[in-house]
């Protein structure tokens, strides 16, 4: 399973707690949509890595989800019923998903619509329709924020199914497990790590989300970078978790909803360097910060931010032992950032010094795909 989980008790950090949002994991270009099946439909998806066969129609209207916990919701995690048996991790093309929120008409009446009874019109005429309904944390508890499902039927469904998907993975293995934990009582389950998907400005206005989600000691952060290029050292210590203030879980949850390349380069920068210096700090900027900054830095994709987040597990003694090194996968991924260690032995990138051999074969002989995913990026967010 290639999707990026977390333990459910990190899942709401960084989350809007009220309003219309779309939640979900995207993947490169591509993001992760969730149905649940009976084992016949299930089956021919995973064989033919797209939807067909006897019991499956393209007439009826299907539909699908990007939060995964509104699809353990209905399906109650895979134990519902034989309609529901089979949970599939569909991915598909970022532009289709907008392409279908573009077409899709809301179940429920708005006034943006003009008279009702035009809206109901192109409601019975639409092959895409949008539904938002309360959203559910893991225990099935009813949130004020709203989750956003889509349903597809006809020439929609057969573009969705020939055009915009690209793979088609069977998670139910994953969701049993989950479920099984939950009855237990054990505290340690985890869900699909999910974050704020972003969509352009007109799909906002049309159905009522946010255009931003940020606090104003955020903005405040982000306008002095654009305007100065620098933070100050006061705004700067306010997103150290030592220092216990609340404006650094305000900038949690900026990291964990955006990207911001050069912001974020800065900010990791910065905490190597309040790590050296004592006169700055030293024991003020904690492993956890660090860390925060590297993931942040992480999500550019870029071999540079490959190379400073090692910079940052390399500061002192501490770090090295205290840093999660498996950090430095998350720019690139599993396998290419093995090749790149590979092929990267003490060189330099961006004045950057390469690996040591020593260190190289560490990270390629140590960790394989399963424990990057389930093990440490499950428990990544345990320093936000």
């Amino acid at each position: 399973m290639n999707i990026n989980t977390i333990q459910h008790h990190s899942y709401e950090k960084g989350l809007p707690q009220e309003g219309n949002f779309i939640l979900g994991q995207k993947h490169g270009d591509n993001i992760f949509v969730y149905q649940a099946f009976n084992d016949k439909i299930a089956d021919y998806a995973i064989e033919n890595q797209k939807f067909g066969g006897q019991e499956y129609s393209f007439d009826r209207m299907t539909w699908i989800k990007p939060n995964f916990l509104w699809m353990m919701h209905r399906s109650d995690w895979a134990n519902k019923d034989s309609n529901q048996s089979r949970i599939l991790a569909i991915e598909m093309t970022f532009e289709g998903f907008q392409e279908l929120l573009a077409e899709g008409i809301l179940t429920s009446y708005n006034e943006a619509y003009g008279d009702e009874s035009a809206w109901k019109e192109k409601l019975n005429t639409s092959n895409v329709r949008i539904q938002w309904d309360p959203d559910h944390n893991s225990k099935g508890d009813k949130l004020k924020r709203r989750a956003i499902q889509i349903g597809i039927k006809n020439e929609a469904l057969r573009k969705f199914n020939s055009k915009f998907i690209k793979s088609i993975q069977d998670i139910t293995a994953f969701v049993k497990e989950q479920k099984e934990k939950i009855d237990s009582g054990k505290g340690w389950y985890y869900v699909i790590n999910e974050s704020i998907i972003e969509v352009n400005s007109d799909l906002k206005k049309k159905f009522s989300m946010p255009e931003v989600f940020r606090t104003s000691f955020v903005e405040e952060i982000i306008l002095e970078f654009e305007n100065t290029k620098e933070i100050s050292q006061t705004n700067f210590e306010k997103l150290l978790v030592d220092n216990d203030q609340p404006e650094r879980d305000e900038f949690v949850g900026y990291v964990k909803n955006y990207i911001n390349a050069e912001l974020s380069r800065y900010l990791l920068k910065a905490a190597i360097l309040y790590r050296r210096d004592e006169e700055l700090g030293a024991f003020d900027c904690m492993c956890e910060d660090l860390l925060m900054l590297s993931y942040f830095a992480s999500k550019n994709k870029n071999i540079i931010d490959l190379h400073l987040i090692l910079e940052a597990k390399l500061v002192d003694f501490d770090t090295w032992c205290g840093f999660d090194g498996e950090m430095i996968f998350y720019p690139l991924g599993h396998q290419q950032t093995k090749e790149y260690i590979a092929s990267s032995k003490d060189f330099l990138v961006e004045n950057i010094p390469g690996f040591a051999p020593q260190t190289a074969d560490y990270f390629i002989e140590s960790f394989d795909e399963e424990y990057l995913y389930k093990q440490i990026h499950s428990r990544a967010f345990w320093y936000f």
